[in-house]
């Protein structure tokens, strides 16, 4: 990936890691339905594996985070501002939330 971002490649890879979390959290919602319909009562099967999906939950939260603060350092100023005032600015809006963070964290939203 080039350094060298337009403001919709900023704004459409935040958007991708979004749908990528959005679909971790699904993918971990069906497992744990799957989980409490399973009859593993006491044979310890059903909590571990609710063990290893919560591991495996915290670990895409994790990654989730990591990549979204890699992009939103990577970005300049102007890519920033660029790619925000391309959305709604919706409070809900997680890829505008991130943004307006970070043009917080560097005083830009003044």
């Amino acid at each position: 990936m080039e350094n060298d971002l337009s403001e919709f490649d900023l704004l459409g890879q935040l958007r991708a890691l979004i749908e990528q979390r959005n679909e971790a959290a699904e993918a971990f919602d069906v497992f744990k339905q799957d989980a409490v319909m399973a009859p593993a009562a006491g044979s310890g099967i059903g909590e571990a594996s609710s063990d290893e999906a919560a591991k495996i939950a915290a670990e895409e939260v994790d990654t989730f985070t990591s990549q979204t603060e890699g992009l939103m350092v990577s970005a300049t100023d102007d890519e920033l501002l660029a790619a925000y005032q391309q959305t709604e600015g919706e409070v809900g809006d997680l890829a505008a939330e991130t943004l307006l963070d970070e043009m917080r964290r560097r005083n830009l939203d003044e």
